[in-house]
């Protein structure tokens, strides 16, 4: 049986990739074709003309800025997946507690409201996804190796009016370096057609309208705009974990040309700037690239006309579900090192793997809380079947807390969706300390808390045997001992409800609630503590795996396939680790 579950297993897995690799965002549109900007020229249009093209992109590109009602947008964006998911410079929303997309339609401009999906420091990137099911315009990704110096660019933004502007231009170099203090993005492009704030964000695309890159705008050593570009080939290596993302036709150099077709408000940058909330967001990068910096080492080497751009960084390599091999054993790894903390402890486990994701791999909350909710089932469930095998687990003092947990859970999910990630983070932190705190104080005494074994006078002894057999008799209660708790539903709750709500707000197992709240609030010992503890993390992230995929799939917010694939990728390392964890 053994052998044939682990057949199966595998089956799933191969299927599931086998769907990914062939997965296509518009397979399940009705009514559409396609709904990319190339294929729109191509098909719709006959001919990509060059105007014709500045009235195709526009509905593409869009506005990103906070979510008051009279905010207008700190930079521009690009569509990049039809259900809605968008790619800007990360700097401009970083310092944003609500970020706003602006989308103009034939009925003028719509606004949605949008989360972090994931974000790249090191290139200055952030996805975004729209609150959002309906479908959108967007771009097809170009194939960036075939660009050479010389090569015809426009480069689009949306000004504060949310009127687009494009300007044609050339790719002047590519592999370039921009130097920002101590940091240094690289592999990026550069072009003159990027000559304004109000395009950083924005989309550089080929005279085919597919996506060659993500413009930002920095200020030069001669104090001038100087335009770079985060190349596709970037992009796609680092999000098609998130978005599946259409391949277009290879550019072709153009002729030499530049013509300005809307300029920008002169204003653009210093309301924006106010609206971020100043220029120290993110030391050494975000702000300082586009505030007026002397941006130095900035000059890209020599590359010969017509040398193409061979990226081997982020080109190449084996691919599996849109992943790395290196993210892959990394996110196993992370899920392992979860996976034992959790099984052994049934605390820490997910603050780990919460915070891991954000840190390491960039990702939001809105996608960390249902992959983290799946692994918890896998995980917490196998640590309940050993605990209970052990009969370590307490049924009579568990099941009451079960609904009590599931109601937190579900709270805490709205709850942390409400306060935003970097509230989340903080939290995050401080639970961080007080696990170490807690290991510690476990290390340093182990019974703390616990009644001890104390010598008693033959009188005591006496009167301690006539309790016991009252108690046989049932015409006796026992006496509380420690911080008595009302009886029922109150005692319940406040064995309960705090574990799920923790878990729900930051996406964690809730256990590093719950086991001190079992041993000293409700006076079981620590491996009874675990024991029952493992079996409310599994039902509280069975009811969080529910509300998340319901919810984010209802408002548009994730789609299966991403938190399904993480989980997928973790769950083998987190089952693995968490029976590990429950041996020790």
């Amino acid at each position: 049986p053994v052998s044939i579950l682990a057949f199966f297993v595998f089956v799933t897995f191969a299927w599931g990739i086998y769907l990914l690799d062939h997965y296509d965002e518009d397979d399940n549109f009705h009514g559409a074709d396609d709904l990319s900007v190339g294929q729109f020229l191509v098909r719709n249009i006959a001919m990509p003309h060059v105007q014709r093209l500045y009235h195709t992109v526009p509905p593409a590109v869009v506005g990103v800025g906070g979510g008051g009602v009279n905010a207008g947008p700190v930079a521009s964006g690009a569509i990049v997946g039809a259900n809605g998911y968008v790619i800007t410079t990360l700097h401009s929303v970083s310092n944003l507690p609500e970020i706003s997309v602006q989308v103009a339609t034939t009925g003028g401009i719509r606004r949605f409201p949008a989360q972090v999906v994931k974000t790249i420091p090191g290139h200055d990137l952030a996805l975004l996804k729209m609150q959002t099911t309906e479908k959108f315009l967007h771009f097809r990704m170009a194939d960036v190796q075939t660009v050479v110096p010389g090569q015809q660019v426009f480069a689009f933004g949306r000004n504060m009016a949310g009127a687009p502007l494009v300007r044609q231009g050339l790719v002047q170099s590519a592999d370039a370096p921009l130097a920002v203090g101590a940091t240094q993005i690289t592999h990026l492009l550069r072009s003159d057609a990027v000559y304004s704030w109000e395009q950083t964000g924005g989309p550089l695309v080929n005279a085919q309208g597919d996506l060659v890159g993500i413009n930002i705008a920095a200020t030069g050593p001669t104090g001038k705009v100087e335009g770079f570009t985060v190349p596709a080939q970037v992009i796609v290596s680092h999000l098609q974990d998130v978005v599946r993302f259409k391949k277009g036709s290879a550019t072709a150099p153009g002729q030499p040309q530049t013509q300005t077709v809307a300029a920008g408000s002169t204003n653009w940058w210093s309301k924006a700037r106010a609206v971020v909330g100043g220029p120290t967001a993110i030391p050494g990068m975000g702000m300082n690239v586009v505030q007026g910096n002397v941006v130095k080492g900035n000059v890209a080497p020599s590359i010969p006309s017509g040398m193409p751009f061979i990226d081997t960084d982020h080109v190449g390599g084996a691919k599996i579900g849109g992943y790395s091999v290196a993210d892959i054993v990394g996110l196993v790894m992370l899920a392992l090192a979860a996976g034992v903390t959790g099984g052994m402890m049934t605390m820490g486990g997910g603050v780990l793997q919460v915070a891991g994701m954000m840190v390491f791999f960039g990702y939001g909350m809105y996608l960390i809380r249902p992959v983290v909710f799946l692994t918890n089932v896998v995980v917490y469930g196998a640590a309940s079947l050993r605990n209970d095998k052990a009969q370590l687990v307490q049924w009579d003092k568990v099941k009451p807390l079960i609904p009590w947990g599931i109601a937190g859970v579900i709270l805490g999910y709205f709850i942390g969706n409400a306060i935003g990630d970097s509230v989340v983070g903080i939290l995050l932190g401080l639970f961080a300390l007080i696990m170490a705190g807690k290991a510690v104080m476990e290390i340093l005494q182990p019974n703390a808390g616990e009644e001890t074994a104390e010598s008693i006078s033959a009188a005591e002894a006496e009167d301690e045997m006539d309790e016991l057999m009252a108690l046989a008799d049932g015409t006796s209660r026992p006496k509380a001992s420690g911080l008595a708790l009302p009886e029922g539903h109150a005692r319940s709750a406040v064995l309960g409800l705090p574990m799920g709500l923790f878990s729900g707000i930051l996406g964690i197992s809730g256990g590093v609630i719950e086991v001190p709240l079992q041993r000293y609030v409700g006076r079981i010992s620590l491996q009874n503590a675990i024991a029952n503890s493992s079996v409310l993390v599994f039902w509280a992230s069975v009811a969080g795996s529910v509300v998340a995929f319901l919810h984010g799939s209802s408002t548009g917010l994730i789609h299966w396939e991403a938190p399904v694939t993480l989980a997928l990728v973790m769950i083998p390392g987190a089952y693995v680790g968490g029976i590990i964890g429950a041996r020790l």
